[in-house]
């Protein structure tokens, strides 16, 4: 009697979050001023979230520590008493979800005071007028295609997002520069690299910690992902490319026309003349080994954001001291830079702030054991799709890769175990379900900050994404089918 009463509940309380998830959407979709739909949503979700704990009858999965990481214990789901929230819990949500995210937010903050010590001592503003000096002899498309490989491969090998943040102000001011428009420049990167991060060959953040729940050798499967890697991304280079060349022909066909897009735009014709002096080029050099090594230390050290921000902090040091910047201008450069990034930073903490008050009010696993439960029923050729849809509508509740994967493996790999499903197809179908709508959901902090950034409102975005990302989603089915027939594995 008492699983009863909890399933409709859980019914009632589902349907309830559809209708509010509809309601943000269609407000989204009319809204144009981008810093209010990001405010309005984050809080409006955190409220929604507050709302429903007063529906979903609270429960939870046992958990264990495994090889120093916390676990669900599969079939352990069990109610638990009843945690009513105060008014204020969505007021705590929001500093919660700051100290949460501090690590990322203070990366993000970091190193953009380090790109602005690149920028007052000219040595960036160089570099790009360097590059589309390079461009009048290889070509625009050129140019593009190759900013586009780059950001594939941070999203595609070291799951980046958040961390290209700082970058992509420079990539739409040299796409302005090229002659192409604001979504040209979020386009060939940050949306390449979210959609490259959905299936990444060796992404820590959801393939390693899958992997390991699963039991299977870390990062196997390889070269299946990295052949669907690479389909992906010529579908989203010609994609690009073929949008470009229309705005290139004619400005009207920019779906951004209308954005005032005066703070990218930089005069680099003048700049041009100057090449890059000796202590300019030290400092370049200087970060593009800091570069280096932040890839290096992720994927191969496990460097934390800790790392990862003391290392840009001291290349943003050491730039300064190379061009004979006083102490002070060094440090007004970094304070100055962190300023621009505290924008796109608090979008992150605020995002997290949604986790939170779902996990503070135990509602969190009654919604993902909802979810998991139909699952079990369905035949073994269409349960990878199914999990991919179903974990794509889930991702717009919880963002997070990481969060997804370790609350729901284990429950995900018994069900391939039980279905005749290799755990490689099961933890395949999680990918593309957790990345690609990375690039649709108005609650991706990620997605916001970009957005935020190039001043593009969703309903724009939506306009330009929507059709490849249908596109994409035909081929990540035919993929499914494929690895379901030739038993994708090792197991």
């Amino acid at each position: 009697m008492e699983i009863k009463e909890f399933k409709v509940r859980m019914n009632t309380a589902t349907l309830i979050f559809l209708i509010a998830y509809a309601l943000y959407t269609l407000f989204t979709i009319f809204t144009q001023d981008t810093s209010t739909i990001i405010t309005i949503i984050v809080f409006g979700v955190i409220v929604a979230c507050y709302i429903l704990s007063f529906f979903i009858s609270p429960g939870a999965f046992e958990r264990e520590v495994v090889g120093g990481r916390t676990i669900v214990v599969p079939n352990s789901f069990h109610a638990i008493e009843k945690t009513y929230l105060g008014l204020q819990a969505i007021f705590q949500a929001i500093p919660n979800g700051l100290e949460a995210s501090a690590g990322m937010m203070f990366l993000v903050m970091l190193v953009a005071g380090c790109i602005e010590v690149y920028k007052r001592t000219n040595t960036l503003d160089k570099s790009v007028a360097k590059i589309l000096t390079s461009a009048e002899k290889v070509g625009s498309e050129k140019i593009l295609v190759l900013i586009m490989v780059i950001f594939a491969c941070f999203g595609g090998f070291l799951g980046w997002n958040e961390q290209i943040v700082p970058f992509i102000p420079i990539i739409i001011s040299l796409c302005l520069a090229l002659g192409y428009d604001l979504m040209t420049g979020v386009a060939c990167s940050a949306m390449i690299d979210m959609i490259s991060f959905s299936i990444s060959p060796t992404s820590v953040y959801t393939v390693g910690i899958s992997h390991e729940i699963a039991e299977l050798p870390m990062f196997s499967g390889f070269l299946f992902r990295f052949i669907l890697l690479v389909i992906f991304d010529i579908i989203v280079i010609c994609y690009v490319l073929k949008y470009a060349r229309k705005v290139k022909r004619d400005k009207a066909a920019s779906i951004t026309a209308d954005i005032d897009d005066s703070e990218f735009r930089i005069d680099y014709s003048d700049i041009a003349k100057n090449p890059l002096t000796k202590r300019q080029s030290v400092s370049l050099a200087v970060f593009m080994i800091t570069f280096i090594a932040a890839i290096a230390g992720v994927a191969k050290f496990g460097w934390s954001m800790n790392d990862l921000s003391a290392c840009f902090l001291f290349t943003a040091i050491a730039a300064g001291v190379i061009n004979k910047l006083s102490a002070d201008k060094i440090i007004d450069c970094i304070i100055d830079g962190a300023k621009d990034g505290l924008r796109p930073a608090l979008v992150i903490g605020l995002a997290r702030g949604i986790q939170w008050i779902l996990t503070s009010s135990g509602i969190i696993d009654p919604i993902i054991n909802a979810i998991s439960k139909p699952l079990m029923e369905l035949p073994s050729s269409i349960t990878a799709i199914a999990v991919m849809f179903v974990i794509a509508l889930f991702n717009g509740l919880i963002t997070s890769g990481s969060a997804k994967a370790m609350a729901l493996m284990p429950i995900l790999i018994p069900l391939a175990d039980i279905v005749g499903m290799t755990r490689q197809t099961m933890i395949l179908a999680f990918q593309f379900g957790d990345g690609l709508t990375n690039s649709l959901w108005f609650t991706s902090g990620t997605l916001l900050i970009f957005l935020t950034i190039a001043k593009i409102p969703l309903k724009k975005w939506w306009k330009f994404v929507t059709p490849l990302i249908t596109i994409l989603t035909v081929v990540s089915v035919l993929s499914l089918v494929i690895a379901t027939k030739i038993n994708y594995g090792p197991f």
